[in-house]
């Protein structure tokens, strides 16, 4: 009977994935067609297109007159920052059309998010349907950004690093799309393969970077000088990201950038005591995964879609046994985030609060873990 029930609970969970998926296509299409030009996505469209064309994928002139010729309306381009080595995540998108690249591009994202949630639920009990409801992934649905494929790097190099290696070193090449959202994690992740001689995994990561690289410099051999002359043109240090060193740093009258640094230097050697006061038993599926929300809260550079890094710590959470009380508090916070895309633009500084909250959320439900019976997973400490 017991083991009936299991299977169905499962088959129940399969089932509603399945339907969320098809309706987030169904519903989020049209929307994103709609709105392709105005989107974070339509710079990875037309550097996609420059790419294919051999010319400079962040050249400011040429993206703003594709842009253009797309309907864009923008007076300043919207140019991918991401740098050379993420171009292969993109150059697909060079040969198909605006709305083609729109449709592929926003199910890759759906298929992305949901396999990342079964990764790193695997072994476990069935995902919680409040993870595919999590509002940072409507957020990267939305604004049409990289985060859910850096999700699936994440969600991959937790799930082989002990097995496959190689496999979780290459995973990492997806992570590197947004290497400062991992400021807390290359340190660490650098000790712990020279003390435990873990080299295949920075083997495959090497070689990932590489290889992704020298796609890039095959398509546009100055890509490199390219992607450092366009960063300097994006002046980064006189934009407002609404995250918390940002926000802390524009509370400040004269907005000093060390301030918005601030936060991630003292968090450096808290990372490295970290790690070092628990290799004996460390644990990449829980302190790594804690250790990423952290990171991730503290980078100087961050928006509210890059806080799908949260997952790996939620879901390791609910790989115990948790209250229902917990989980309807994550189902409230979620929904509360979600509401305010209804009418807030994703660059407001409403949104400041939600990061913090995950992480509050992950430190108080831990505390709420029933002690499971033998043979399910045990969280380690924080």
């Amino acid at each position: 009977m017991d083991s009936w029930r299991k299977t169905t609970a499962k088959t129940a969970q399969i089932a509603i994935a399945a339907l969320l998926l098809l309706l987030s296509i169904a519903l989020l299409s049209t929307v994103f067609y709609k709105k392709a030009t105005d989107l974070d996505f339509i710079g990875y469209w037309t550097s996609a297109r420059l790419l294919r064309r051999h010319a400079n994928p962040y050249g400011r002139a040429a993206i703003l007159h594709a842009e253009h010729t797309a309907g864009g309306e923008n007076t300043t381009p919207i140019v991918m920052r991401n740098p050379p080595w993420a171009l292969f995540l993109v150059a697909p998108l060079g040969f198909l059309s605006l709305p083609l690249a729109a449709f592929f591009w926003l199910l890759a994202m759906i298929v992305a998010a949901v396999a990342s949630i079964r990764l790193l639920t695997a072994g476990a009990r069935p995902p919680p349907v409040a993870a595919y409801l999590f509002a940072p992934i409507l957020y990267c649905a939305m604004s049409g950004q990289t985060p859910l494929f850096i999700l699936l790097g994440a969600a991959l190099f937790l799930h082989f690093h002990d097995r496959r290696p190689w496999i979780a070193g290459l995973a990492l090449v997806l992570a590197a799309v947004k290497p400062h959202l991992f400021l807390l994690f290359w340190p660490v992740l650098l000790i712990d393969c020279l003390v435990n001689r873990r080299f295949r995994i920075l083997g495959g990561a090497v070689a990932g970077l590489a290889i992704a690289t020298a796609l890039a410099l095959s398509f546009d051999h100055h890509v490199l000088a390219d992607y450092l002359i366009s960063m300097r043109s994006e002046h980064m240090d006189l934009h407002y990201m609404n995250n918390l060193p940002c926000t802390l740093r524009f509370l400040f009258p004269a907005r000093p950038a060390w301030v918005q640094i601030l936060p991630a230097l003292l968090a450096l050697p808290w990372a490295c005591w970290y790690y070092w006061s628990r290799r004996a038993a460390w644990s990449w599926l829980d302190h790594g995964a804690f250790l990423l929300c952290i990171s991730v809260l503290v980078s100087p550079y961050s928006w509210p879609c890059d806080q799908v890094l949260f997952l790996p710590a939620i879901l390791r959470v609910f790989s115990a046994h948790l209250p229902k009380s917990a989980t309807a508090v994550l189902v409230a916070l979620s929904a509360l985030a979600a509401v305010l895309i209804l009418e807030i633009p994703l660059t407001s500084p409403a949104y400041v609060w939600t990061g913090p909250a995950w992480l509050l959320w992950v430190l108080w439900a831990r505390r709420k873990v029933v002690v499971p019976s033998a043979g399910e997973p045990v969280l380690a400490s924080s």
